[in-house]
């Protein structure tokens, strides 16, 4: 097995169990590159946007609410929120090129990261490089969306699939957390 990917309802903590998941393979001094994301919320409690932060602490904007970017392209809208595009590739594509370890860890390929042609790109990338037994790689998915791409590492044979419900989540880490190491051991 070389994939795993966490799919479930917005807001059921599946970027928590990403963050999670890094903070422990740290600890473990295994090696690995990726990014989250992070929510950004106002002062009343209203979300915002978006950015992204590198598990090695770099950070990027990748949306904020449309009506704080009235120049934007409106090619780079999802909903009420415009993508930033430039500055979400300069932090994300490095995230995901580097070749310091055999493992990525990506939360989360949706409908916002994809808005960047060459995040797309790179993803078809890793697809490959997991086919092929290359890569190990760990992300999150959307439960509903249907994306290419999702669909494509969906149908990568021997992929583990984990569903975060509200009930499961607290177990579920561990299972996320142990099926990682086994996949990584396996590649050593």
């Amino acid at each position: 097995m070389t994939l795993i990917l966490i799919t479930g309802m917005p807001g059921v903590g599946k970027t928590t169990i990403v963050r999670n998941l890094g903070i422990e393979l740290q600890k473990r001094a295994i090696a690995f590159d990726g990014f989250y994301t992070e929510e950004l919320r106002s002062a009343t409690g209203e979300r915002t946007g978006f950015d992204i932060i590198t598990f090695d602490g770099k950070k990027a904007p990748l949306s904020r609410v449309s009506e704080t970017m009235k120049n934007a392209p409106a090619r780079n809208r999802v909903g009420k929120y415009t993508v930033c595009v430039p500055e979400f590739e300069s932090v994300a594509l490095a995230a995901l090129s580097s070749r310091t370890a055999h493992l990525l860890i990506l939360d989360e390929i949706g409908k916002m990261e994809l808005k960047s042609r060459s995040f797309e790109d790179r993803m078809l990338q890793i697809a490959d490089s997991v086919e092929r037994g290359d890569l190990c790689f760990v992300a999150t998915i959307p439960l509903k969306a249907t994306l290419n791409i999702v669909d494509r590492l969906k149908r990568i044979r021997n992929a583990q699939l984990f569903h975060v419900t509200q009930t499961n989540r607290d177990q579920i880490h561990r299972d996320i957390l142990e099926a990682t190491v086994r996949m990584i051991g396996n590649k050593a």
